[in-house]
C-alpha cells in the first residue's frame, strides 16, 4: 500500500463529498432545468468517485504512488483558489470572482503575458456570464456588478 495514494484518496474523498454537500446547499435542479448546484454536484461526484478509485488501488498496492503528481506547488495553488473563489463568488460576485479565478489558474499552467493573461480572464468571465445568466437563464449572483443583473 502507499501511504501517500491512501492520505490523498481519502482528503481528496472528503473534499469532494464537501463539494457535494454544498451543492444540495445551492439547490441542483435536473438536467433540463439546471440550478447553481447541478454542475458542482458532477463534478464533487466525480471526484470522489475517482479518490474512491485512488483508495482501492492503493489498498491493493497497484497504485504507482506520489511519484505520479510531480510538483505539488501548482495544484495546491489552484485548490486554494477554488476555495477563496467558492467563498468570494457570493459577496463579489460571478464576473470578478471567475476573472480572478481565471487570471490564477491561468498563471499556473503557465501564461506570462499580462496581456494575454488580463484579457483571456476578462472574456472568460463576461463571456460565460452571458451564457450561462442571458441564454440559459441561470441566476447567477451578481455582487458587485449588480448593474449586469
Amino acid at each position: 500500500m502507499k501511504r501517500d495514494d491512501l492520505l490523498a484518496g481519502c482528503l481528496l474523498a472528503l473534499v469532494g463529498i464537501g463539494v457535494v454537500i454544498g451543492a444540495f446547499r445551492l439547490h441542483t435542479g435536473t438536467p433540463l432545468h439546471p440550478q447553481p448546484g447541478l454542475f458542482p454536484l458532477f463534478g464533487g461526484g466525480a471526484l470522489t468517485i475517482l479518490a474512491v478509485i485512488l483508495l482501492v488501488q492503493a489498498a491493493l498496492g497497484r497504485s504507482t504512488g506520489s511519484e505520479a503528481f510531480g510538483k505539488l506547488g501548482p495544484p495546491a495553488i489552484m485548490v486554494v483558489g477554488m476555495g477563496v473563489y467558492v467563498a468570494v463568488l457570493e459577496p463579489v460576485g460571478y464576473v470578478p470572482a471567475t476573472m480572478l479565478i481565471s487570471a490564477v489558474i491561468l498563471r499556473v499552467l503557465g501564461v506570462r503575458s499580462w496581456r494575454t493573461l488580463s484579457l483571456t480572464s476578462l472574456f472568460l468571465s463576461f463571456g460565460t456570464y452571458l451564457l450561462f445568466a442571458r441564454v440559459l437563464g441561470i441566476d447567477l449572483p451578481a455582487g458587485i456588478v449588480g448593474f449586469l443583473g
